[in-house]
């Protein structure tokens, strides 16, 4: 699963956006008996270690997938370890900084089957929005965040007409797949709206 590979950000940033997938898979383990009880198991464990967010559990027993996304590597570590345990023979993806994932890999002695890079944007760049705005849209791996709902909240804020915490409610919701970081987003609407950068697009 790539759509949670393109997260744009520096590498502080970074350190604090991590998205965790279980997922069955098609015509091999999906039509197993007890493979639904098993990502049901899955998603508990992606509910207990404090997740910024997580899928709707509504959709957890239709889905194929289970996602969740994290602040800090700990959280990561908690859930993997856990997952380990139990050995459910399900896929599970982990998104963020690799050098971080394989250090936390090697201490509880897992090897990566695969590993994904995002080699970045080709093309006409000059027709996408700002970094900043980039930042917070790529959060949602469907891209189902508007860049212009980015702007029009950033300036709602600014104006003192609606909260930030509502802004980013708002921004949230269209990521059905739970895997868009609230608190990250909240620190980039307020870089943006200090810098005067809910203006410029």
């Amino acid at each position: 699963m790539t759509h949670s590979l393109h997260r744009k950000g520096n590498r502080t940033e970074l350190k604090n956006d991590y998205v965790i997938l279980a997922m069955v898979a098609a015509d091999f383990n999906d039509k197993h008996e007890n493979s639904r009880d098993k990502l049901l198991s899955i998603g508990n464990i992606l509910k207990k270690h404090n997740p910024i967010n997580i899928m709707p559990e509504a959709g957890w027993k239709i889905s194929p997938v289970i996602t969740a996304a994290y602040t800090d590597i700990e959280s990561v570590r908690k859930v993997v370890t856990e997952i380990k345990g139990k050995n459910f023979g399900i896929s599970i993806v982990i998104s963020g900084l690799i050098s971080e994932i394989e250090i936390l890999l090697k201490e509880i002695d897992l090897k990566p089957h695969t590993i994904h890079f995002s080699l970045g944007i080709f093309g006409k760049k000059e027709f996408l929005p700002s970094e900043e705005t980039l930042k917070i849209t790529s959060m949602c791996g469907h891209h189902c965040i508007s860049p212009k709902l980015v702007i029009n909240l950033g300036k709602q804020v600014r104006l003192k007409k609606i909260p930030m915490n509502k802004a980013i409610m708002k921004l949230s919701k269209p990521c059905v797949c739970g895997i868009f970081n609230q608190k990250r987003a909240q620190e980039i609407l307020e870089s943006m709206i200090k810098r005067d950068q809910v203006n410029s697009e």
